[in-house]
């Protein structure tokens, strides 16, 4: 999979700002999700597809990891 300019720019200043990984994967699957312009239909549901099952396993982490927090 070849990486575009903007997609190499964008991936950069998500690693600068040091945001959650879980943040990054919702921000980048939203923005390919609503791209209608770049990025073909099927290969978009592809992607989206392939970003939700990265996002499920670290959402279940956060929240298990609240869950074992103790309250405050």
């Amino acid at each position: 999979m070849e990486i575009t300019p903007q997609e190499e720019a964008m991936i950069k200043a998500f690693r600068e700002t040091n945001l959650p990984p879980l943040f990054v994967l919702i921000r980048v699957k939203n923005d390919i999700a609503n791209d209608v312009v770049n990025v073909e239909e099927s290969k978009r549901n592809e992607m989206v597809k392939a970003l939700e099952s990265y996002i499920s396993s670290l959402w279940k982490d956060y929240h298990e990891g609240k869950k074992s927090e103790p309250s405050a």
